[in-house]
């Protein structure tokens, strides 16, 4: 019989380790680069145990990055835009057994690209203010998918990225806003784990701690990296993640459709 770790093969831990170091260096503010990582991890270990590892080791990364950026976040958008991320969640958790998964990624996939889009239009008119109407609904909108695709597919990143780069923040304050948003998201998504999907335990988050140090590692290695970035040169980083996080989603619906 193969030893575990934590309940885990010693490849399946290894891929967990991959995905705490690459959560790390996400959190640092290089948003998007663990998007690869999570087909992997779901490759090794059923989707929803993997889930239940995951977030233990995201809300770790988490308090991290809010620790970090805790002056840069602008507590305005989150006040507006985080209701409709909450019915998203609250959906997400009614209806993740019974939603087909290929479809939803497709879905998200296909919203975050129309919403590049309409940011490069926006970009190419040079209009860098949205009315205030707009970015209200928007907000709630754009929550709203991000708490549900969280749910249900561990993929919300890039859909608040392209709500918060509509709004041309400086790097700083995407990256403040957009940590303590996920944060939230993710404080949000416990009870459905402990309670209703049972996929948390006490081995999943003994495990989390012993991966702390990887963790930090990548954390560190992500801060050298990101301090480099202008706002300018980082808005065409995130846009870029973006687009191609969008891309895995609908290949990865597509695949599994096959």
């Amino acid at each position: 019989m193969e030893s575990t770790i934590f309940g885990l093969t010693l490849v399946q831990f290894i891929c967990l380790g991959l995905y705490g170091f690459f959560m790390g260096f996400e959190r640092s503010g290089v948003r998007l680069i663990n998007m690869p990582i999570i087909p992997i991890l779901m490759l090794f270990i059923d989707p929803k145990t993997a889930m239940g590892y995951m977030l233990p080791m995201v809300l770790i990364s988490d308090i991290f990055s809010i620790t970090y950026y805790k002056r840069s976040a602008d507590w305005h958008i989150l006040k507006r835009s985080f209701p409709g991320a909450i019915f998203g969640i609250l959906l997400g958790a009614f209806i993740g057994k019974y939603l087909s998964k290929p479809a939803f990624m497709c879905l998200v996939g296909t919203i975050v690209i129309i919403s590049l889009c309409f940011i490069l239009y926006n970009d190419l008119q040079k209009k860098h203010e949205l009315n205030p109407k707009a970015t209200l609904f928007l907000g709630l909108f754009f929550a709203f998918c991000t708490g549900l695709s969280s749910m249900l597919g561990a993929s919300g990143g890039p859909v608040i990225l392209s709500f918060l780069l509509l709004l041309h923040l400086s790097k700083e304050k995407l990256i403040g806003t957009s940590a303590y948003f996920f944060f939230m998201v993710n404080i949000c998504k416990l009870p459905t784990y402990f309670f209703a999907w049972h996929n948390i335990s006490f081995t999943t988050i003994l495990a989390d701690i012993t991966l702390i140090p990887v963790m930090a590692l990548g954390l560190i290695l992500g801060l050298l990296v990101v301090k480099h970035f202008t706002s300018k040169s980082f808005r065409i980083f995130i846009i870029t993640m973006s687009f191609l996080s969008a891309v895995w989603l609908i290949i990865s619906g597509i695949r599994l459709f096959l």
